[in-house]
């Protein structure tokens, strides 16, 4: 091996563990959403579990969010609902058992957050 290509593959081996805390993915606690330039997480929003029967009905609503990230003003742009009664109301749900918060995003400028609601 040739010392340009050592000395390639050896950045690139670096920049992959200093990137690799830059990043989330999977299914983890809300203590580790720090995400900075790509997030996908899924969250429980209910913890409370005792005694709530499982269900197939399932019922998602999603948020939009566009953020202006130049300025420093913080301007940004939602559409959507995802609040849990709308998206209960709107597809049909007359109980519901327990919810999620799935989370994604791309450098803190564009992201949606989505609700996943279980119950009959």
């Amino acid at each position: 091996m040739s010392s340009k290509r050592l000395i390639v593959f050896v950045c690139l081996l670096l920049s992959l563990f200093i990137l690799a805390g830059c990043l989330t993915f999977g299914r983890m606690g809300s203590g580790s959403l720090e995400g900075y330039v790509f997030k996908f997480v899924r969250v429980p929003l209910t913890i409370n579990l005792d005694n709530t029967p499982s269900t197939i009905f399932q019922a998602s609503g999603k948020i939009l969010k566009i953020k202006e990230p130049f300025s420093g003003y913080n301007f940004y742009a939602e559409f959507n609902s995802n609040a849990i009664g709308d998206v209960a109301r709107k597809h049909g749900l007359k109980k519901v058992y327990f919810a999620d918060m799935e989370i994604f995003s791309i450098f803190g400028i564009f992201g949606y957050k989505e609700v996943h609601i279980y119950g009959e």
